[in-house]
């Protein structure tokens, strides 16, 4: 019952994603081939960057790239640690608690043929091979970001260095200004002193308008004879 409840298992007859062994090799282990799993691309697409932008120059490669690097080779039978992986994520198991999980998981195992042990050390071998591939990684990438804030401080100098020019030619075009505002002011005073002197000057060399003619002195008329008798009788 136990062997049929396992050849119904979805991963008993769904082979590896890896070829399976030689049946006339003698040896536990075979060379992982060139096929590789369509869930790990040959190589990390990176995303399209900026116009302009630099590229990530760090080496991003998939996972069975890097087991493949460190020369890891497929465990006999070919229950490496991603098959167990694969085991427990399917949708027969992937619901059940992690006691039954387990129980599973080493019925499978097992029935198989296959320790504990092996899995366990395949699951070392390729976490050593994760954890150099990024060490090695993390120091070229370090190394990289290193010379890049270096050359930011460059730059940042050459900014410094073209500003404090720049600052210097300002200042300068603003002293001239004012000096020359200074002699333009000065020049404007003394127009203003040539423009009255002349018209000053000028007033003077005018010819004064003619006089007008005193008019007549105004006669009064004659007394008449009665006026004149008037005058004798107020004597008498």
């Amino acid at each position: 019952m136990r062997r049929k409840w396992l050849d119904r298992a979805p991963w008993s007859n769904k082979p590896d994603v890896l070829t399976p062994p030689d049946a006339n090799h003698t040896s536990d282990y075979t060379a992982i081939p060139e096929k590789e799993n369509p869930m790990y691309p040959a190589q990390a697409k990176e995303n399209d960057p900026e116009p302009g932008a630099p590229s990530f120059q760090v080496e991003l490669v998939a996972m069975e790239d890097i087991y493949r690097a460190a020369g890891i080779m497929m465990p006999r039978k070919g229950y490496s640690i991603k098959k167990v992986v694969e085991m427990l994520n399917s949708e027969h198991i992937r619901g059940l608690s992690k006691d039954m999980k387990r129980v599973a998981l080493l019925m499978a195992l097992d029935a198989a043929g296959v320790s504990i042990a092996e899995v366990l050390q395949d699951a070392k071998t390729r976490q050593q091979a994760l954890d150099t591939h990024e060490a090695e990684q993390k120091k070229r990438a370090e190394a990289e970001w290193t010379r890049k804030v270096e050359e930011n401080a460059q730059i940042e100098a050459e900014l410094e260095r073209i500003k404090a020019h720049h600052m210097a030619r300002i200042a300068r075009n603003l002293d001239a200004i004012a000096r020359e505002k200074a002699v333009f002011n000065e020049w404007l005073a003394q127009k203003q002193q040539e423009s009255q002197s002349m018209a000053e000057a000028a007033d003077l060399c005018l010819k004064p308008p003619s006089p007008s003619p005193p008019s007549p002195p105004t006669l009064s008329p004659a007394p008449t004879e009665p006026s004149v008798s008037k005058a004798l009788a107020k004597t008498v």
